[in-house]
């Protein structure tokens, strides 16, 4: 099933599971929750609001994901951050420190399958667990929305490769598109689900009407959505997920 979100939702939801001492503060749940809570197997995507200068150790997850730079900047390791930045990690792949810079960082991720959370190296026995994988970390920064004039000029879509496309379908696209254009999406059975996030102008699915950071999981066993763009146009991120080795 394709699941779509709009911020404001995401943003309604996450109160009332606050007011309730289900999520922290600066965390905002847009699809699904963590294993603990049900999520298990299911696709999950939230937001972090980084205060000034906060910093996350170096750990690794045990499932792939994205993740979305979405206001401010910061680095990952010794490579900026800054918005939008998109960077993507295999499961089992440390990465970090993740650092916000002075003016605080606020970042989304990503997932196909849920996680119960960060394995943090400075934890004993956290290193020894780690499994194979690929141990991929892709990173492209400053991805720049556009300006109403060119958007509104395009004669046809405008698609940017970001990352890969590799052979096990990992890859994310940039996708712009003049008002009324169809977006044209790869297939989502070549990878292992895909998200969508609008990084500017809406998009309408169905009757449905999605605006600035809407979100939308498509599964790999659905066929790609009909997407158009509203009468400002749409600016779009795609980030598929790679197929597992048998």
């Amino acid at each position: 099933m394709v699941i779509a979100i709009s911020e404001t939702r995401a943003r309604q939801q996450s109160a009332l599971l606050r007011e309730e001492g289900k999520i922290p503060p600066r965390r905002i749940e847009y699809i699904g929750t963590r294993p603990s809570s049900g999520g298990a197997g299911q696709p999950q995507a939230f937001t972090i609001e980084m205060t000034p200068n906060e910093e996350f150790g170096p750990h690794y997850h045990t499932v792939d994901q994205y993740q979305l730079i979405l206001h401010g900047d910061g680095r990952i390791g010794r490579r900026p951050l800054s918005t939008y930045s998109v960077h993507y990690t295999d499961r089992y792949t440390s990465y970090g420190p993740l650092v916000a810079g002075e003016r605080s960082m606020h970042y989304m991720t990503l997932r196909a399958k849920a996680d119960p959370g960060p394995q943090y190296l400075s934890r004993p026995g956290v290193r020894e667990a780690q499994q194979p994988s690929l141990r991929r970390f892709r990173l492209q920064a400053d991805i720049g929305v556009l300006d109403s004039d060119r958007v509104n000029a395009l004669a046809e879509p405008l698609v940017t490769p970001l990352i890969g496309p590799d052979d096990d379908g990992m890859q994310s696209l940039a996708i712009r598109l003049a008002p009324g254009m169809t977006a044209p999406l790869p297939d989502p059975a070549s990878g292992a689900g895909q998200y969508l996030f609008v990084m500017a102008g809406e998009l309408r699915l169905g009757d449905e009407v999605l605006d600035r950071h809407a979100t939308i999981f498509v599964p790999a066993d659905e066929p790609a959505p009909v997407l158009r763009a509203g009468a400002a146009g749409a600016q779009l991120l795609l980030m598929q997920f790679p197929r597992q080795a048998a």
